[in-house]
């Protein structure tokens, strides 16, 4: 007998958890706009993301430095996603140097966009679902501290608590 094996990325609890946040109106994206800002600029990073990691693709809810085709687009296949390790594990995630990291060196952010450094800190929720990520990534290879990473699990708490404030309980 073979044991089932569940990956938490698309389970359905996760989604819908997903779709029972409003995650994707103009008035989130401002706010995931404002926690992305802040994460970049408190670890001296380009760019800084709120990401939503659906079943198939990442979603780029809150943003802040990006460029070009990820500006426009705000997303990125699922098999290009940072952000599915810490979705996945529920543990916070960190790339400092992608172009000799085993697992990403051949992802076309990597290869075609120059990302060499990553930190992401999951979004669980208060229903231990994970949402996606408060992450920071760099164009140069780059070591972060404990202090920074600790910030940033905070900061991915914060976005967590703000949602959940935001959030119509269905039971009145």
């Amino acid at each position: 007998m073979t044991a089932l094996t569940t990956d938490p990325v698309t389970s359905v609890d996760r989604l819908a958890e997903i779709a029972a946040l409003d995650l994707f109106s103009p008035a989130a994206q401002t706010v995931l706009d404002r926690f992305a800002r802040r994460a970049a600029q408190h670890l001296g990073l380009p760019v800084g993301l709120i990401t939503v990691v659906l079943d198939d693709a990442q979603v780029m809810a809150g943003a802040h430095g990006l460029a070009g085709w990820m500006a426009q687009t705000r997303g990125v296949p699922l098999e290009w996603s940072f952000c599915r390790t810490p979705v996945a594990t529920g543990k916070r995630h960190v790339i400092t140097n992608a172009a000799v990291d085993a697992t990403q060196r051949d992802n076309p952010l990597v290869t075609l966009e120059g990302v060499r450094c990553y930190a992401g800190s999951p979004l669980v929720t208060s229903r231990g679902q994970v949402l996606g990520t408060c992450c920071v990534l760099g164009n140069d290879p780059r070591e972060f501290t404990a202090d920074e990473l600790r910030s940033l699990d905070l900061m991915a708490a914060e976005v967590v608590a703000q949602l959940e404030a935001t959030r119509e309980d269905p039971r009145g």
